[in-house]
């Protein structure tokens, strides 16, 4: 579009190094990049200027950060946040709750119900299937897809249609991907099934709200977690509990 690159030097140092050192391999390229300490970096916004931002000299300072100073992140000081795409989503929940089928291969796995149409075209509906069923725990890449008629659930949280081609995915926050979260019958199942295996791994409510999120966000609770998720299992249960925590930014996001 006529823009100026971010990193100039960079993009030539690159383009030699392809054409000498690699010899043309986007493979070698590829794994030059996603193994760079930029781009493993944290979402993370730092309180000082990093040197990896090439922020000018004159308009660093201790008490700017480089989010202030850059807000679109062109200088590449953080990795932006990206929420889970929606088979991430569904098998993480099944995951965390012990539920996850890891069968490799075979034939897809139909998570609808299928009834005979009034012409060609069958019966689809969603809301009858079984989400306690076997097929339902079998990892997303092995769901049946019916063209026309995507699941509400996945359709949410932007998964690409069957019927359409989609070089790149959508990433929105919606209304409709946090009713979904909430409210449908797989993540309200499987909540209770996350609560089920915490009941019966510890005893204790701390115990329990420490492994939850040792196993959903992968670090323990704080202090102060802790406390206020104790007092909402108390007065909600834990079913809920652990829906609340397959709600939140942490679970849904790449940090």
């Amino acid at each position: 579009m006529g823009g100026k690159p971010s990193h100039p030097e960079l993009l030539d140092w690159l383009a030699i190094w392809f054409r000498d050192e690699a010899r043309g391999s986007l493979k070698q390229l590829h794994r030059l990049i996603v193994t760079s300490a930029t781009y493993r970096q944290s979402s993370t916004v730092v309180g000082r200027a990093s040197p990896r931002a090439h922020i000018p000299s004159e308009q660093s300072s201790s008490r700017v950060s480089p989010h202030q100073l850059d807000q679109e992140n062109r200088l590449l000081s953080h990795m932006n946040r990206t929420r889970l795409d929606a088979e991430q989503v569904r098998d993480a929940i099944l995951q965390i709750s012990d539920c996850l089928d890891l069968r490799m291969g075979g034939p897809s796995d139909i998570q609808f119900d299928l009834q005979p149409g009034i012409h060609v075209t069958p019966k689809v509906d969603y809301s009858k299937f079984d989400v306690d069923s076997p097929a339902a725990r079998r990892r997303s890449v092995y769901r049946f897809l019916f063209r026309t008629l995507p699941d509400p659930f996945m359709d949410a949280l932007d998964c690409p249609a069957g019927d359409q081609l989609t070089p790149v995915r959508n990433a929105s926050v919606t209304v409709q991907q946090a009713l979904a979260m909430w409210n449908n019958a797989f993540v309200a199942h499987y909540a209770e099934r996350f609560a089920a295996r915490l009941e019966s791994l510890a005893k204790r409510r701390e115990e329990q709200i420490t492994l939850a999120y040792e196993l959903a966000m992968s670090r323990p609770p704080t202090p102060t977690e802790s406390a206020e998720l104790a007092a909402y299992a108390e007065k909600h249960g834990m079913a809920n509990l652990c829906r609340l925590i397959l709600n939140s930014n942490e679970f849904m996001f790449v940090n």
